[in-house]
């Protein structure tokens, strides 16, 4: 079968879509950690439990419980909670793993609530959170009744604290995608998950603000780059 330019640019798509999902770890570094199961905590009512291994040892597993609501009642988003739990994973040592109370398939279980909760109060981002909010903002298919709108062509991490999504529409054909620049820290230096904001604003930079904010330099995975970094930071 041989596709077009417009059928591979879906495919493209898709593939952004997927690999987004895999752009965060639950620890960085050398020990890496996958999901080996969620279920439903028995042990404490409105909490999930998040199994992780080291995807090479099934007895590497260790579950942690965690609240899907704050103290107020309030649902805690799932990115939240992943980003939670990631610093959770990093401060655990293995005498508290060793010694943590096991479920039936003999796997420790530790009580991360209150560490949860104080993230949710305090929220610590790392850089691959900030990239993920920010590409994901882009990754979801319209409602049907929705026209089409802005399509996640790709991503790109060019530093700590910038990166670059490559956008078009379902419409563009075989035409190139654009990039944008987005800032992955605020004001104080700390990484953040707030560009999220960039779907709705960049529709009304498209209406003619946005040329203004072209960048002078070439990449070769896109046609043009606007910066966007100092219009989401305010500078």
């Amino acid at each position: 079968m041989a596709w077009d330019e417009t059928g591979l640019s879906s495919l493209q798509a898709g593939l952004a879509h997927e690999m987004l999902s895999r752009v965060t770890a639950f620890t960085f570094g050398p020990d890496v950690r996958l999901v080996r199961g969620v279920v439903i905590s028995p042990d404490r009512p409105g909490a999930g439990r998040v199994v992780l291994w080291d995807g090479q040892r099934l007895d590497s597993s260790v579950a942690f419980d965690v609240p899907l609501t704050d103290t107020r009642g309030g649902n805690i988003p799932a990115g939240d909670l992943a980003a939670a739990l990631r610093g959770v994973m990093a401060d655990r040592s293995e005498r508290e793993i060793s010694e943590a109370p096991r479920d039936a398939f003999g796997i420790p279980v530790i009580d991360a609530s209150a560490l949860v909760r104080a993230f949710v109060a305090e929220p610590r981002f790392e850089v691959p959170d900030a990239l993920h909010a920010a590409a994901a903002a882009f990754s979801l298919p319209p409602e049907p009744e929705e026209p089409p709108e802005l399509r996640l062509r790709g991503f790109f991490l060019l530093d700590r604290t910038t990166c670059r999504l490559y956008l078009d529409t379902p419409e563009s054909q075989d035409a190139p995608p654009f990039g944008i620049d987005l800032p992955l820290q605020d004001e104080k230096g700390s990484a953040t998950v707030g560009v999220t904001a960039v779907h709705a604003a960049l529709a009304v930079l498209l209406l003619g603000e946005l040329e203004r904010l072209r960048k002078d330099v070439h990449d070769p995975y896109c046609h043009t780059v606007y910066d966007l970094v100092d219009w989401f930071s305010g500078s």
